[in-house]
């Protein structure tokens, strides 16, 4: 009879121990196995907010109450409470290996002893964060999301590089409200990979750039070509025919043909426009003389 009733109570324990849930997606990390109890308690006593209100009613009920009251409460997060009961990870941990997101657009908690998400008793509010930003919040979590697993959607895309996931949830079915927070590391691959799309396009606008400069080579080997018939001389066919055949090497040396083309125009007016002025000096020289 003593047998039966420690395996009972050992039967017992395990199912409390894995019966109310774990984050799967993110998948938590359990260093101890899977252990799903809550991480602590707390009591209407934790601020004067929720102090002298009902709290043994129904669990809709209270998690109305609990609504309602919570904007005049301290808190300004439901993180900000329940880490005053619970700062760490409780029974997960954040030494197993990150969780790759880069592909998820949600995170999932699933209970597989009763083959649902959160137990329909455990009415309450519930937060997701990524390290200091919230990506989530419920009112009631049981309510908002019901099959199993339970599947919230969650915006990775705050985290670049290594974050930590972090999910509360607070159970208000009783007086004693029950805390249940996990932990899991995570790691989004797809934010270091847009960084680097975003830098790839630049070297080929680099490349753009040259290949524009290039382009403009050729603008200035054929006005060369053009020149050479508008003198109309009958010696012309010889340089068009060779023209073609330098193209070939021409892109390498193009681009110093442009900077001495665009230096000779500076040159060459300011020369003249000396040559003129001396000239005019003179004359005017001549004349008084």
């Amino acid at each position: 009879m003593k047998f039966f009733v420690a395996t009972a109570s050992l039967v017992f324990l395990a199912a409390e121990v894995n019966a109310h849930g774990y984050l799967s997606q993110p998948e938590a990390y359990f260093p101890n196995g899977i252990d799903t109890s809550y991480n602590a308690l707390l009591t209407a006593s934790c601020d004067p907010a929720f102090s002298g209100l009902k709290w043994d009613d129904s669990p809709e009920k209270n998690t109305a109450t609990f609504t309602s009251s919570f904007p005049n409460s301290q808190f300004k997060t439901l993180r900000d409470l329940m880490d005053t009961a619970a700062p760490d990870c409780g029974k997960t941990s954040l030494t197993g290996s990150p969780v790759d997101v880069s592909s998820f657009s949600s995170m999932k908690w699933q209970n597989d002893q009763e083959q649902k998400g959160f137990i329909d008793s455990h009415r309450g509010p519930c937060e997701a964060w990524i390290d200091d930003k919230r990506v989530f919040q419920s009112d009631d979590c049981r309510g908002d999301f019901s099959a199993y697993p339970a599947e919230i959607p969650i915006d990775y895309s705050s985290c670049s590089g290594d974050c930590t996931f972090t999910f509360y949830w607070l159970a208000l079915h009783e007086p004693n409200w029950q805390v249940y927070k996990q932990c899991a590391p995570i790691t989004n691959g797809s934010g270091g990979g847009q960084t680097t799309q975003t830098d790839a396009p630049e070297s080929p606008t680099a490349d753009a750039s040259t290949t524009q400069e290039e382009t403009d080579a050729p603008s200035v080997t054929q006005s060369t070509a053009t020149d050479a018939p508008a003198s109309e001389y009958d010696d012309t066919p010889a340089p068009v025919t060779t023209p073609p055949t330098v193209e070939t090497t021409a892109p390498t040396t193009a681009t110093t043909a442009p900077s001495v083309g665009t230096v000779a125009p500076d040159n060459t007016p300011t020369t003249n426009c000396k040559t003129r002025r001396r000239r005019r000096l003179t004359a005017n020289l001549r004349s008084e003389n």
